[in-house]
C-alpha cells in the first residue's frame, strides 16, 4: 500500500479512542454514588438492547425527531437502568445527568497508544485532517480535552450534518469542507458497514483498522481502493513511503 492523499478523515470511536470501561461499570459507578446498586454485567446487557432500539426509534440521537441529545440520552439511560432491576426514582434522572455531563468531556475516554504523534506526522505532510464521526454536538469537547481536536481541519458529526454513517452524503459533506476531490481522499475506520463500504461508494479510498484480526470480506479482497492496517501507525509508514519514491523518481 503506497498512499499520498490530499485528504484524510477518520473516524473516532473505536478508531482514535475508545472507552477506558465498559458502558455498564461507568453507569453501575455513577448509579452507586446516588444510592442505587445495580450489577454492570446486566448494565451492559441492558445498555446495548436499549441503544439499538432508542436508535431505531430516534435516529441520529433524535435530531430529526424533534428531541435535544440530551433529552434522547437521559431517556437511554434510565430505559437502561430500569431494564436491569432498578426502580422507578427521582435518582434516575440524576444518574442520568451527571452521565451526560462526565460524557461531554474526556473523563471516559483513552486515546489509542501513538495515535497523536501518528497524527501530527501525517499532518505535517501537508495532509488535511478531518472527522467524519456518528457522535453528538459533545465531540468537540471530548477531542480537545483527549488534545486531538487542535489536530483536524473540522470535525463532522452526523448530527451537524443531519445524517449518519453510512449515508455517503456525510461524506461528500466532508468532501465538500476540504476542498478535496474523493480520488484525493482516504477515510480511516474501524466498522466496514459504516466507515469502509460508504467511503469506498464515495469514491475515496478506505482503511479498515483491523486491531482484532478479523477476516477480510471476498468482495473487498480485490478492491484496489480497500486497505488494511492494525494500526494508524501504519498508515504513516504507507505515506512516508510514498513520499520518499515520488523524491526518487522525481
Amino acid at each position: 500500500m503506497a498512499l499520498r492523499p490530499k485528504l484524510l478523515t477518520l473516524d473516532c470511536t473505536n478508531t482514535l479512542f475508545k472507552l477506558k470501561r465498559s458502558p455498564g461499570t461507568i453507569y453501575a459507578a455513577v448509579a452507586d454514588a446516588h444510592g442505587i446498586q445495580v450489577d454492570s454485567s446486566k448494565l451492559d446487557c441492558t445498555f446495548l438492547k436499549n441503544y439499538k432500539e432508542q436508535t431505531q426509534s430516534y435516529c441520529n440521537f433524535g435530531c430529526k425527531s424533534g428531541i435535544s441529545t440530551k433529552v434522547w440520552w437521559t431517556d437511554l439511560v434510565k430505559k437502561t437502568l430500569l431494564d436491569a432491576g432498578v426502580p422507578k426514582s427521582p435518582a434516575l434522572d440524576a444518574v442520568a445527568k451527571q452521565l451526560f455531563e462526565e460524557f461531554s468531556g474526556g473523563k471516559h475516554w483513552e486515546v489509542y497508544p501513538q495515535t497523536k504523534e501518528a497524527l501530527e506526522t501525517i499532518r505535517d505532510k501537508g495532509v488535511k485532517l478531518g472527522v467524519i464521526s456518528n457522535f453528538d454536538e459533545r465531540l468537540q469537547e471530548v477531542l480537545a480535552e483527549l488534545d486531538l481536536c487542535r489536530l483536524f481541519e473540522f470535525v463532522l458529526t452526523s448530527v451537524d450534518a443531519q445524517v449518519a454513517k453510512p449515508n455517503c452524503k456525510i461524506f461528500e459533506m466532508a468532501l465538500q469542507l476540504a476542498a478535496v476531490e474523493p480520488s484525493n481522499a482516504v477515510h480511516i475506520g474501524d466498522n466496514l458497514e459504516l466507515d469502509i463500504q460508504p467511503a469506498l461508494c464515495t469514491g475515496m479510498q478506505a482503511i479498515w483498522i483491523n486491531r482484532n484480526h478479523g477476516d477480510v470480506p471476498a468482495e473487498l479482497l480485490e478492491c484496489e481502493n480497500f486497505h488494511v492496517v492494525s494500526n494508524i501507525e501504519e498508515v504513516v509508514k504507507c505515506i512516508k513511503k510514498r513520499r520518499e519514491k515520488d523524491k526518487l523518481t522525481g
